[in-house]
Parts: structure tokens; C-alpha cells; sequence
């Protein structure tokens, strides 16, 4: 039974940490209705380690599907707005501890002791002991980068982390939800309104 508890809240922990934590900042000062297009700037050569073209290419599409949802027209190059897409890969270990605490026993009752025979309270002994499991994972981070092309501003960003998925059918299909999640807050095209 012990060992169950202990599966389920390891199961429990990891399934916590692996949603996606999302932030996104803008220039509140631009006016997005102005930009009808979009191209991306090419990948950073330090990226060329951290991830494989397969998953280059999925995120870069999940991008473009969300940009040409909100209004906006792709263009491979020359485009209103340029977005600049870096992954960082970081190995994290995680720690969970679980506690068993077998309890004493407590009474009332008559007995012989050291002043003769009479009544009180009396306490049996108890212990508890705790497991710490330790869990290696890896934490990617997603960073998309949007600038103005005219001002070269930085007006838009939008930074996901989560538990990268190992298993490989499971990423391809969480990588585009990843990004749709990062990107609802992107304005919309103002022909899309």
C-alpha cells in the first residue's frame, strides 16, 4: 500500500510539472492593426545542438497556422513583422518526499508502579519515515520574439516552458497546442475583426 501512495504521488508531481508555464509581454504603444504580414528570421546556430530540424519545422509551422488564424499573411521574406524563435534545453532533477508515520498507542488504566499500584496516562512508541525520490527531467523553453520590421523594435513576446516529452508521437502533437497556448494573447489582424 505504501509503495502504491508513493507511485501515485510521483505520477501526481510529474504530471503538475509538466503543463506549460506561459508569459508574453508587448509594447503597449503599437498598433498591431498597422502589420499585415510576417516572416521569420532564421534559426540561431545555437540552436543547431538543442533541437532537431523535425521539431524546428513543427514549430515553425504551429506558428505560422496561428499567425495566418489571427489575420496575418506569411511571406518568406519581407515581411511587416520579422519573429525570431531560440529553445534552451536545461536538464532539472525534482524531489518528492513522502512521509509514513506509524502512530504509538495511548491508554488509561491501572497498573503497578514505582509509588504503588494506581491510575493515569501511559504512551506507546510511534516512528515515521520519510522517502525522497528524485526525478531527472528536461525543461525547454520556447522563446518567440516579434519585431517591427520598419522601427526594429521588439513589440511582441511570448515565453513557454515545460517538461519536454520524450515520448515522440506525444510531442508532435503537443508542440502546436504549446504554441497556440503562447500565442492567444497575439492581437489580432485588423482584417480578421
Amino acid at each position: 500500500m505504501k509503495k502504491l501512495i508513493s507511485i501515485f504521488t510521483i505520477v501526481l508531481f510529474m504530471s503538475s510539472c509538466s503543463s506549460l508555464d506561459v508569459i508574453y509581454d508587448m509594447d503597449q504603444k503599437v498598433d498591431f492593426k498597422q502589420f499585415k504580414t510576417f516572416s521569420f528570421y532564421p534559426w540561431d546556430y545555437k540552436n543547431g545542438y538543442q533541437i532537431n530540424e523535425y521539431d524546428k519545422g513543427t514549430i515553425m509551422i504551429a506558428i505560422q497556422d496561428q499567425m495566418e488564424k489571427k489575420g496575418y499573411t506569411y511571406q518568406k521574406e519581407g515581411g511587416d513583422m520579422v519573429i525570431s524563435i531560440f529553445v534552451t534545453l536545461q536538464g532539472k532533477t525534482s524531489y518528492e518526499a513522502y512521509n509514513n508515520h506509524y502512530g504509538g498507542w495511548a491508554g488509561y488504566g491501572g497498573g503497578w508502579g514505582y509509588s504503588g499500584f494506581g491510575y493515569g496516562y501511559g504512551y506507546g512508541p510511534g516512528y515515521s519515515n520519510t522517502t525522497v525520490t528524485q526525478y531527472n527531467y528536461t525543461e525547454g523553453t520556447l522563446i518567440i520574439d516579434v519585431f517591427s520590421v520598419a522601427s526594429k523594435k521588439l513589440i511582441w513576446q511570448g515565453i513557454g516552458s515545460r517538461q519536454v516529452e520524450s515520448n515522440l508521437e506525444k510531442r508532435d502533437r503537443k508542440l502546436p497546442n504549446n504554441v497556440a497556448q503562447m500565442l492567444i494573447h497575439f492581437p489580432v489582424s485588423k482584417k480578421n475583426k
